[in-house]
């Protein structure tokens, strides 16, 4: 086994216990050491997805982006950044119950359904060889992060306020 597949069985192992622990945490409200673990938990998952991506980009020497499975990984990412970046502001641990499952659900996706010709590393063409279309890409789908949190958050709260 490899250290990339390792590292992707330790991320979806990783997001689905901190998805259990964050559903523990709206059941047993009393209880805030599981708060702590899912927040804690979210962060390794996001530190070992960003490097994940790290060793793709030093290994085969070019930003992880080119493929469905470096975007998945990227897009999981996202979310797991953008949900620590508002449970930090809000102090609201039912965002990330709410948003977790979607990165394990992404997460499961790339790691375990597409094939391994679609997983390898493959770089860009020349012409697509641009820094400004990096930027571009790397942006849209930090927003696609953002949108996705957001919508489940306005979907959460317009069905149960």
């Amino acid at each position: 086994m490899d250290i990339q597949s390792f590292l992707d069985n330790l991320v979806f192992l990783n997001l689905l216990l901190v998805t259990i622990t964050y559903w523990a945490s709206l059941i047993y409200s009393n209880f805030k050491i599981l708060t702590k673990m899912g927040v804690y938990g979210n962060f390794f998952a996001n530190f070992l997805i960003f490097i994940l991506l790290g060793l793709r980009w030093f290994n085969f020497g070019y930003f992880p982006l080119s493929n469905l499975y470096e975007s998945l990984l990227f897009l999981a990412w996202g979310i797991t950044f953008i949900t620590l970046i508002i449970e930090d502001r809000s102090r609201i641990s039912l965002i990330g119950s709410i948003s977790t499952p979607v990165a394990l659900f992404v997460t499961g996706f790339a790691s375990l359904s597409l094939p391994e010709s679609m997983q390898a590393p493959t770089p860009l063409v020349p012409a697509l060889k641009s820094n400004w279309l990096m930027m571009h890409v790397t942006v849209m789908m930090l927003s696609y992060a953002s949108l996705i949190v957001g919508s489940l958050l306005g979907i959460f709260f317009s069905c149960f306020s």
